[in-house]
């Protein structure tokens, strides 16, 4: 971010809200803000608009120009979505209120390209180079993240499992409320020279101060300020793994308890990361959880979580994922409790089976939202329906391979039926080929497009998938793929939305899914068995 500069840069003592001086050099670390607002702005007192004023653009940046400007009844709410990849949270997002004004921060320059196509606003960085104390996000009122999964995903290495590294990391986590300014104490007069650190602790050398055994006029309540910089913070959380992909889910305290420091008038925090977060290492989840619900931290009215399946909401593929919903003043929509006790002992059977016992530290599970409230799901949609192809063909998606005399199947898995919900999307699937059953496997005549790919995961066919080459003639297929497969699916997450934004998601998200499918359209079961046909006759089979 663009720092702007402090009104008075003197090395004086640094003073509190009340302008009473901290002691020993004690100063808070708080962004340094010499309170200058659009409001000062010469040439916007003229009329010129932010974007065209290049004090609110430089002031504002990275961000819009126009969040220079204070946040007024009736304007679209502002909201911040760290990890925003190519935008599938905000494309479900938009389902159900269209009407936010986002700022996504992104650090892939494909999926932050495809994310701009799409006409979001775009913070092209690593979100550990911006500081969430910029004066401008004082009016953000939304917040949402989806760290990177790949420490904690199955498919990779794992490093996120570790019960040292989480632990270690989870200790550090539970200090936030601490290290940005959330902690309340009965006494501050030590950070003001009395004898106090706490009421009834007299510090060393202070037990003939007058006020030693009661309490002086510097002896009150309050909240410690913050003691530590984001840039400390995050390397302190680093500092305790292996894979500092794993410490970027600091990234989900930091950010919303700077934002509050600073005046935001944050109201909900939402969170979306692979389901081994809750199954493989819950302590995470548990110390995000206490530190926005405890006292000692945000003490927040809701924070829940639970894994949820992107097909049960309308995808053709499955995408099971964790999801945490956070609001400040009340449940959310849909909101659900349930037996805590008998959803951890569902959640972490496995951690039962083999050791006897729940996990020590896991998030509370007693709290759930519902988004369908007892309406009917949403259709289930096959691989073959989306795709428009026939229901008893396969796909195979690592080529062609050999078969495994003991069980007659091909080595590697892979292939699968398109007559059901496909498995999850997986950056091989570029090179995927459609075949009738009876064509061996990996010699399928049809291969797939971006476009179709996307659908499989809820995007709209037409949304534009960008690719910045590296190299000459570079087409950057897989590195498409990949982005399609990591990202939010909209159908989902215009559930998760709805939970504490805009309108209610069943309606819109149903209209969405068979405008997408192209499900009860007039005619459509004809033109499918047609273009079933055709492709009979193209691999030569009846």
């Amino acid at each position: 971010m663009v720092s702007t500069p402090a009104r008075d840069t003197t090395p004086d003592a640094a003073r509190d809200p009340d302008g009473r001086p901290y002691v020993d050099g004690f100063r808070p670390a708080t962004l340094d803000w010499d309170g200058w607002t659009c409001a000062d702005c010469i040439v916007c007192a003229t009329g010129w608009q932010c974007a065209d004023c290049r004090a609110c653009t430089n002031f504002a940046l990275p961000y819009p120009p126009h969040c220079v400007q204070a946040w007024t009844e009736g304007h679209p709410e502002r909201g911040i979505e760290a990890f925003g990849g190519p935008g599938g949270m905000s494309a479900g997002r938009a389902l159900v209120d269209d009407s936010g004004d986002w700022v996504l921060i992104e650090f892939n320059r494909d999926a932050a390209a495809t994310a701009r196509a799409a006409g979001h606003w775009v913070v092209e960085a690593d979100i550990r180079t911006l500081d969430p104390r910029h004066p401008v996000l004082r009016h953000v009122r939304r917040f949402h993240g989806s760290p990177p999964c790949q420490t904690l995903s199955g498919a990779g290495r794992r490093s996120g499992w570790s019960t040292g590294e989480i632990a270690e990391l989870q200790s550090v986590m539970w200090q936030a409320s601490e290290a940005f300014g959330f902690l309340e104490v009965d006494d501050l007069c030590s950070l003001y020279g009395g004898p106090h650190s706490y009421v009834g602790d007299v510090l060393d050398g202070m037990e003939d101060h007058p006020d030693a055994d009661g309490v002086g006029d510097l002896c009150h309540g309050g909240h410690l300020p913050p003691t530590m910089t984001p840039d400390e913070f995050r390397e302190w959380a680093a500092s305790t793994v292996s894979d500092d992909r794993t410490a970027l889910m600091a990234e989900m305290l930091i950010w919303p308890m700077c934002l509050i420091q600073i005046g935001a008038p944050l109201v909900s925090i939402t969170m979306e990361q692979s389901a081994n977060i809750l199954k493989q290492s819950p302590a995470l989840a548990e110390a995000i959880q206490s530190e926005i619900t405890s006292v000692e931290g945000f003490g927040w009215a809701w924070c829940s979580w639970q894994i949820a399946d992107a097909a049960d909401y309308g995808a053709a593929t499955h995408r099971v994922r964790a999801w945490m919903v956070a609001t400040r003043y009340a449940e959310p929509r849909y909101a659900e409790h349930v037996d805590g006790d008998q959803a951890a002992r569902q959640m972490w059977a496995h951690v039962l089976k083999r050791t006897g016992r729940l996990p020590d530290w896991t998030p509370e599970l007693n709290r759930r939202i519902d988004p369908y409230q007892g309406r009917p799901a949403l259709p289930k949609v096959t691989v073959a329906a989306a795709l428009d192809l026939p229901e008893d063909w396969w796909a195979d998606t690592r080529g062609k391979r050999g078969i495994n005399p003991a069980t007659g199947k091909p080595k590697g898995g892979g292939s699968f039926p398109l007559a059901a919900v496909g498995p999850c999307v997986t950056a091989p699937w570029y090179a995927i080929k459609f075949r009738p059953a009876d064509v061996p496997q990996g010699e399928g005549p049809h291969t797939i497009t971006a476009a179709d790919l996307g659908a499989l995961v809820g995007f709209p066919r037409d949304k534009q998938w960008v690719h910045i080459p590296t190299r000459k003639n570079s087409r950057g297929v897989r590195n498409v793929a990949q982005m399609i497969a990591d990202p939010v699916s909209p159908l989902i997450g215009a559930a998760v939305s709805a939970a504490v934004q805009g309108e209610d998601w069943y309606e819109p998200t149903a209209a969405y899914q068979a405008a997408l499918y192209r499900l009860h359209r007039p005619g459509a079961d004809a033109e499918r068995q047609e273009s079933h046909e055709r492709h009979a006759q193209l691999v030569g089979v009846r």
